[in-house]
């Protein structure tokens, strides 16, 4: 059996396989490869990221192995060329040290371990010796720098990919020489404690699209190190297993697109397919075969041209031959459960089912980077006065949600941005200011532990939920804000009702904020919406005089040093909602209301009277009736209700059902 680093079975069953159930993979190989040979690769380094030329090789050595044609060897050796040529790994940020510098890496170091028979003996003591340069560079990287930046930013995806290239090139020099086992072990325990302070919910405070293009990486760490020593943090580590269930909650109705918490180039940057089939091989996860098999079959090409996302999926073909079970059966979406709370991240997700023109909402609240990050943050901080507090793709976006119907967008996110603010999300303003030293890269930099948000409670019934959560924790002091509670009620009808509640010592204009990809017809409280002919209906009220305004806010943002001249831009059609002059407290009582010709005859009142605030929808002989109730108690129609929410369900004048919280 051959000893290839990174292949897992024996290369002639893999080639059976390829030539069999998994056919498919090896046609886009080989297509994907033939596209290598009209590339003109420059004498210089490019000004802007090479990560391409790292999976490159890997695609072409690959194909070289399962063909065993020299034309793929040959063209292996024209890329290994050009990368060894450069003197330097990186353009702009970090050269050597990261991003481009970890993918070449990783792809040469395949190149080299597979190859290593076919090269000539003169480039392939060049090969070693640049592999040696570079992985000493990166090495010496990581130890120079401990206690900031990548090197102990455990959460980031630049600590993975980074730490993964260097693994990989210390597998291949071990067979030769004995001291590159430190690169080894330095991977090893760099990853061991990565793997332990992962959230177990699988969830991802960068984002999906950041998801897609880091964790992948721990994923293709997993498997290198449990095929070079056995080790298999597969089975150890619960991130690793449930973290596919975070990007399918994360995911569209349509499938094809994502929710775009955290910083996300765009809607078409979601979708790992080497994540999906390791997670399908590794755990017999029916649902992960089925949504890699969706993606290679279904939108594939469209994720490849519409995505921001470099190298970009096509070259994980690579990775998906590795990892893809051809025995494994996939199975439908319908079974799974429609609600899904990721406890972790604060991130809540509602389907109204799994058709791909169903409703979708997805509301966020949570402590800087996950509650697991956040305590270590500080333990590491405390005791080895580490600063990793490398939370540069969190959002101050607490307490926001994003609502999708029948595959459109009707409240949105900013979705990339590097000077992030509340006023990007859709929440409430206070005087127009959002989060504590908020406008810039990292705003948590500055943060105390006790500056978070608190998720207070998630209560999912059989056929309603509860959420409510407060945020005033992280609002700027000097507004002296004591209350953002925002609830969130679903009476299993189709729509959702949100409850705002702000407190202060001082008076203020608090600005009740949404945005959209459309701007709305506005009459009155309502606000209608139409995107391609679907629709949704907002009703705004509150317990004070307000106004309504609408307003453009253009999000535009650089996605990477390497390429100063790319980025990403987010027009955002804004409603405000401001009471008219300033006072101490406010609350607002919102319904958010999609498909709203499904509810024929539908009249929506705001409900005010002593104890009691809220909102009703009627439509036929069904009333749905959602209350708040400051002084714990109250009274609607006869009906005595008690505890902080209350949920009252009429068909033709009787109460048939009633939900107190």
């Amino acid at each position: 059996m051959s000893d290839y680093v990174f292949i897992e079975k024996d290369i002639d069953q893999l080639k059976s396989e390829l030539n069999g159930k998994s056919r498919f993979l090896y046609d886009r190989l080989i297509k994907h490869c033939e596209s290598y040979f009209s590339v003109e690769l420059p004498d210089e380094h490019p000004p802007k990221s090479t990560t391409y030329m790292g999976i490159a090789i890997a695609n072409l050595a690959l194909a070289a192995l399962v063909t065993d044609d020299d034309k793929y060897v040959n063209e292996a050796v024209r890329w290994m060329t050009a990368v060894t040529s450069y003197p330097h790994w990186g353009n702009a940020h970090l050269v050597d040290v990261d991003l481009s510098a970890a993918w070449i890496l990783f792809g040469l170091g395949i190149g080299y371990d597979w190859l290593r028979d076919s090269l000539a003996e003169d480039f392939k003591a060049e090969v070693k010796a640049k592999l040696i340069l570079q992985g000493t560079r990166m090495y010496d990287f990581k130890k120079n720098t401990e206690g900031s930046g990548w090197s102990t930013n455990y959460w980031q995806n630049h600590n993975w990919i980074n730490m993964c290239g260097l693994a990989c090139v210390g597998y291949a020099l071990v067979k030769e020489d004995e001291s590159f086992k430190s690169w080894t072990e330095e991977a090893r325990t760099n990853f061991d404690f990565v793997y332990s302070v992962m959230p177990e919910d699988g969830s991802d405070y960068e984002g999906v699209v950041y998801w897609r293009y880091g964790a992948m990486w721990l994923f293709v760490y997993a498997h290198l190190v449990k095929e070079r020593e056995g080790i298999d943090y597969f089975s150890s580590c619960g991130f690793l297993e449930n973290t596919f269930s975070y990007r399918l909650y994360q995911a569209a109705p349509n499938l094809e697109e994502q929710i775009n918490f955290g910083d996300a180039h765009d809607r078409r940057s979601g979708h790992s397919t080497a994540i999906y089939y390791k997670t399908a091989a590794a755990y017999q996860n029916p649902y992960a075969q089925k949504m890699g098999n969706l993606v290679v079959n279904e939108f594939l090409e469209r994720e490849a041209e519409g995505s921001k996302v470099k190298p970009g999926i096509l070259p994980e073909v690579f990775f998906e031959i590795m990892f893809f079970d051809p025995e494994l059966k996939e199975k439908e979406f319908d079974d799974l459960p429609t609600a899904k709370f990721f406890d972790d991240l604060g991130l809540f997700v509602h389907r109204s089912s799994w058709e791909r023109d169903s409703t979708q909402l997805s509301f966020k609240c949570s402590v800087p980077g996950g509650k697991k990050q956040w305590d270590w943050l500080w333990k590491l901080k405390n005791e080895k006065d580490y600063n990793c507090f490398g939370l540069s793709h969190q959002h101050p976006d607490n307490n926001s949600f994003i609502i999708n119907s029948e595959g459109e967008f009707f409240s949105i996110d900013d979705g990339y941005n590097r000077s992030v603010k509340a006023s990007d999300h859709n929440v409430v303003l206070v005087d127009g200011k959002g989060y504590f030293e908020e406008g810039q890269n990292n705003i948590w930099k500055n943060y105390t532990p006790e500056m978070k948000p608190d998720f207070k409670v998630c209560d999912l019934g059989d056929d309603y939920f509860y959420l409510s959560a407060d945020t005033a924790a992280v609002y700027d002091p000097s507004l002296k804000l004591d209350k953002f509670t925002r609830t969130v009620l679903n009476s299993g009808k189709g729509f959702y009702v949100l409850f705002d509640e702000l407190d202060s010592s001082e008076e203020h204009i608090y600005s009740w904020q949404m945005y959209s990809d459309v701007f709305p017809k506005v009459d009155g409280a309502l606000c209608a919406y139409e995107i391609n002919g679907k629709k949704m209906e907002l009703y705004s009220f509150a317990d004070k005089e307000v106004e309504l305004t609408t307003h453009t806010n253009t999000v535009r943002a650089v996605m990477t040093t390497q390429e100063p001249d790319k980025f990403t831009e987010t027009n955002m059609r804004g409603v405000l909602v401001s009471n008219k002059e300033a006072a101490k407290s406010l609350r607002f009582a919102t319904i958010l209301l999609p498909r709203p010709d499904d509810f024929t005859g539908r009249v929506v009142e705001k409900i005010e009277a002593d104890g009691v605030f809220g909102v009703s929808v009627q439509y036929g002989s069904v009333k749905e009736v959602f209350l708040q109730l400051p002084k714990g108690e109250g009274e609607y129609e006869g009906e005595k209700v008690k505890g902080n929410f209350g949920i009252l369900s009429f068909n033709d004048g009787k109460i048939v059902r009633k939900i107190e919280l």
